[in-house]
């Protein structure tokens, strides 16, 4: 019998990280693929993908219709319904689907750790494969008073709360999949063995590296809808007030910079906004109203890459899209208002340029798009930055995932 592979995808980029690794496991036919699609619990549409990929036989993880909110929007009592249900349709979903291996691209949400947790329970190996920049420099959270934490014990004690996650990469997982040296250095600074971590570089990205060498077409990247003969200004918008990374004000704030910024350049450029996977498009337009020019384009489920290679630069306050951006060679403006700190060296290492308002976001703008020793500095600054983090860009990233997920499936956990 074929083992089976189980990937979790949580949201899109998932879906369409997990398709190329997928393919090589059918074509080699070591390996079944089988899916899972959390869009009940998510809302992130990862089945959309799965559908416009050719994968039909996905699963969508069992959900009461009366449970509502999901794992970060909800108070506790939702949180923990969502426990509850979710190990219950976790554990219905490994004794159906019996894979021999787990694959997921995300260790933080209560739905991929209780796959973890759940799998290790039934001695099924898990793959935690990157799916885009780690924050290397985490923010702490705020102390929790002695009477809270001694309630979360006891709700940890009864199962009627996950522990809180730990930062990326220590949740379980038997292998982690990471992109470049530089993530795997950190987490041997965590204390996760060696021997647990493979540098794959990044599934998506054997693209990129097709599109750099010149041997792909960019067929079929050109996005529909945007406006011919003019220069694309791309920005890569966050979750913000859905994750409750910052407030509502500081929300609009970054958003009109950015829109004042771009108007600044004047009428030949056109501002292209693409929302993240788990943010509501309509819900963003009704919330921007005339903040946001109905003459510009804002799109959430166009693939970015297809952006980015049309883009002729990118803005963005902090997003794994700065890093295909630079992969692409594309300058990158990173937007400083104060909000969030910045994940990775993109500033510190010269591969990008910084801004705090949208007068100095059109002036670095400006730089990047016209300035010759601007351009040969941001260049210049690359190459050693994406073997860092994003990884070896020769084209074999799935390649290299796919043995991995063989390896697991063939042998079961590695020690450590």
């Amino acid at each position: 019998m074929i083992p089976k592979a189980l990937f979790v995808c949580s949201n899109q980029t998932h879906a369409r990280m997990f398709t190329p690794v997928a393919r090589i496991l059918e074509r080699e036919g070591r390996v079944s693929p089988r899916w899972v699609a959390l869009d009940r619990y998510y809302k992130d549409e990862a089945a959309q993908i799965l559908r416009e990929h050719g994968w039909a036989d996905y699963a969508l993880l069992t959900r009461p219709h009366r449970a509502s909110g999901t794992p970060w929007e909800g108070g506790p009592w939702t949180r923990m319904q969502i426990l509850l249900q979710g190990r219950r349709a976790v554990r219905a979903c490994l004794r159906a689907e019996r894979p021999s291996v787990v694959v997921l691209g995300n260790d933080l949400g209560t739905l991929e750790r209780l796959f973890i947790a759940e799998a290790r329970r039934l001695g099924i190996p898990s793959l935690l494969v990157q799916d885009g920049v780690i924050a290397l420099r985490p923010v702490p959270a705020p102390p929790a008073s002695v009477w809270v934490r001694a309630v979360r014990r006891g709700m940890n004690a009864l199962g009627l709360r996950m522990p809180d996650a730990k930062p990326y990469g220590q949740n379980g997982a038997d292998r982690i999949a990471v992109m470049g040296e530089a993530v795997a250095l950190w987490l041997t600074a965590q204390g996760v063995p060696a021997e647990r971590i493979a540098v794959t570089g990044q599934p998506r990205y054997d693209l990129l590296h097709a599109l750099r060498t010149g041997t792909a077409l960019p067929a079929g990247l050109e996005p529909p809808g945007l406006p011919e003969g003019k220069g694309i200004i791309l920005f890569a918008s966050q979750p913000y007030i859905r994750h409750k990374v910052c407030a509502e004000s500081d929300a609009r704030r970054i958003w009109q910079t950015v829109v004042a910024g771009v108007r600044a350049l004047g009428a030949n450029y056109h501002l292209v906004a693409k929302l993240h996977p788990s943010e509501d498009l309509a819900w963003t337009r009704r919330w921007l109203g005339e903040d946001f020019p109905a003459q510009w384009t804002m799109t959430r489920d166009v693939d970015v890459i297809s952006l980015l290679w049309r883009a002729d630069a990118l803005v963005t306050v902090i997003s794994s899209t700065a890093l295909e951006a630079v992969c692409l060679g594309k300058p990158v403006v990173l937007l400083d208002l104060g909000v969030m700190p910045e994940s990775i060296p993109y500033l510190e290492s010269g591969v990008a340029l910084g801004a705090k308002d949208a007068e100095e976001l059109a002036e670095r703008l400006r730089q990047a798009l016209e300035d010759e020793a601007t351009r040969r500095r941001l260049a210049q600054a690359r190459e050693a930055f994406v073997s860092a983090y994003a990884g070896p860009m020769d084209g074999q990233a799935s390649l290299r995932v796919a043995r991995e997920i063989a390896s697991l499936a063939r042998d079961g956990a590695s020690p450590g």
